[in-house]
């Protein structure tokens, strides 16, 4: 079954990392450092690629071809947060009377403004997923996919027709003297996908997903735990906050096997954003019959997303 997939890396060499270091460390690097010192940004590695996120927007990936590092960022997220976004056009021409787009990379001002660009387009649930993953240091990867047959990009706004199968979020579970590995998909109570099968049959494609790839995600993953180790160290070396000593241990131990890492080849469902009425109403009856199909310890079922996806399984701090 294995072979009819493309198979699912996360990579970084180290010659790939030295070069992150010295763009953090070079004159011209005032980018990446405003990243790595910004708490709200997941930085998601990929295969020879670093995705940067924010509330649910890639607004850079990090190539590192041709020995130099090269990152890029959809135009949209370079709109300057105080233009409309949209063109007027008269006589057959567009308008740009005045600038829309930044240019010259600014120091932390640049970086405010993507973020206010790319709220515009980070939806109630990005938000919430967001709201769950921040301060919490276990949490390794999002916007996880796994293409099915051909290559399939994981930017969102290059995607059009493709298919995949995508999780939301990857997260470190403690399980005995080692750790899990947890793959979560993240609904909002207003998507109509929980209140039918949809959702169920989500769910097993990414099983199967799961069950076909074990070998490779956990050697995947074991490579993103260095990756995280790694950039905290370098967010450390800049003069940023970074994870407890103790965490870097951990990540060190799953990196180099330390540690045991099981994969759970069943996914778990995170539900949110629904208020005490709708608890005891719609979603009591909807609940039950997911837990029938899951069972209990695969469904987090919380009003408030910002809670995580486990009870107590946050820290606050910088990630």
């Amino acid at each position: 079954m294995e072979a009819s997939f493309r198979p699912f890396v996360r990579s970084i060499s180290g010659d790939q990392m030295q070069l992150l270091k010295d763009a953090a460390n070079a004159p011209g690097g005032a980018w990446v450092r405003d990243a790595l010192g910004d708490p709200e940004l997941f930085f998601a590695l990929r295969d020879e690629r670093v995705d940067v996120y924010y509330r649910g927007r890639a607004i850079y990936s990090i190539d590192f071809s041709g020995g130099k590092v090269t990152p890029r960022t959809h135009v949209k997220y370079l709109v300057l947060d105080d233009r409309d976004p949209y063109i007027k056009m008269q006589n057959g021409s567009f308008d740009y009377k005045h600038p829309y787009l930044q240019g010259d990379y600014q120091d932390s001002v640049s970086l405010r403004q993507m973020k206010a660009a790319a709220r515009t387009f980070s939806g109630v649930e990005s938000m919430g997923v967001y709201a769950a993953i921040k301060d919490d240091p276990f949490v390794i990867d999002v916007e996880v996919a796994f293409n099915r047959s051909t290559e399939v990009t994981e930017h969102d706004d290059l995607e059009v027709g493709r298919k995949q199968d995508r999780v939301d979020v990857v997260r470190l579970r403690r399980a005995g003297d080692g750790f899990d590995l947890v793959f979560w998909e993240a609904k909002h109570f207003s998507n109509s996908e929980l209140f039918n099968d949809k959702i169920l049959s989500q769910l097993a494609a990414y099983e199967r997903q799961l069950q076909s790839r074990k070998d490779q995600l956990l050697v995947a993953f074991r490579n993103v735990c260095g990756f995280h180790r790694d950039l905290d160290q370098l967010r450390k070396s800049l003069g940023f906050k970074g994870a407890a000593d103790t965490h870097l241990t951990t990540l060190e131990k799953l990196a180099d096997e330390s540690l045991p890492l099981n994969l759970v080849k069943e996914p778990s469902l995170f539900v949110f954003g629904f208020d005490n009425d709708q608890k005891v109403g719609r979603w009591k009856t909807r609940k039950e019959r997911i837990e029938a199909v899951l069972g209990k310890e695969r469904l987090r079922a919380i009003g408030n997303a910002s809670k995580g996806f486990e009870p107590g399984g946050k820290k606050k701090g910088f990630r």
